[in-house]
């Protein structure tokens, strides 16, 4: 089976709390998200919730493994990365939820584990999510309290997979190789940015991704996501930039680098 690698970020530009746990203006908190993992994977004998390394804060990284592995057919790696930036939290929630659907055999995504392997980090950054407060991101419309930028050693972790200053970066390497995944989907919130779309998405720019990649992209897996959620009723667009303060100065695409 060719694999390929393909790192998506997904940008929610609306705060949007989900899972019966965290309804209201909220997100789960560091041993709120860690339970609801828990409790999945004592309720299934397809998922599994298991520590990968230690991170700068002393408490473990985990690391949640959905895998229908009764099924003999090659099956795909999906990687969701949550909380890299514990003050974007619309991800942690969202993946929640996306595991209960998962697990619940009455549900329509239930099927894809036939084809799919899925594993989540609940929360990369543990440092961060556990200073909660209220007013570190000035122009966020919500939650009531949330996590911090920096970890416990004031790191950003998104400026350190290749450094590797900080420990949860070593936990994240093990995480990565043990999942081998073809598509690995980081996930962040704006930061105020008024947008009229729910959710924008940067991906690896395809002609950077060789041929194979880069026509896979272009063609099939990038027309199906934004099909897709436009059929879901939450029209997706390209993650952009302001040229300068305001939009009507212009916007362009966002260049990966």
């Amino acid at each position: 089976m060719l694999r390929i690698f393909l790192p998506v970020l997904l940008f929610f530009t609306s705060y949007l709390a989900t899972g019966q746990a965290f309804q209201g203006n909220r997100t789960a908190t560091y041993d709120e998200a860690i339970a609801a993992y828990r409790a999945l994977a004592a309720q299934s004998t397809e998922a599994e919730l298991i520590e990968v390394g230690t991170t700068d804060s002393g408490r473990p990284l985990h690391l949640f493994v959905i895998d229908r592995t009764r099924v003999t057919a090659p099956k795909s790696t999906l990687f969701i990365n949550n909380g890299i930036h514990p003050g974007e939290p619309c991800g942690v929630d969202a993946s929640i939820q996306l595991a209960e659907r998962l697990l619940n055999p009455d549900h329509v995504l239930n099927t894809l584990l036939d084809s799919v392997k899925v594993v989540i980090v609940p929360l990369y950054n543990v440092g961060g999510a556990l200073r909660r407060g209220c007013c570190v991101r000035a122009n966020q419309d919500g939650p009531e309290e949330y996590g911090f930028r920096g970890n416990a050693r004031n790191l950003d972790l998104n400026r350190d997979f290749i450094k590797a200053d900080a420990l949860n970066t070593f936990g994240f390497y093990r995480a990565f190789h043990l999942s081998n995944p073809e598509v690995v989907i980081d996930t962040h919130t704006s930061n105020g940015a008024d947008y009229s779309y729910v959710m924008t998405m940067l991906n690896t720019q395809p002609d950077k991704a060789g041929r194979v990649i880069g026509d896979y992209m272009r063609d099939r897996m990038n027309p199906d996501l934004y099909g897709a959620m436009e059929v879901a009723e939450y029209e997706l667009i390209p993650y952009v930039m302001l040229r300068k303060q305001t939009p009507d100065e212009g916007i362009f695409d966002y260049l990966e680098t």
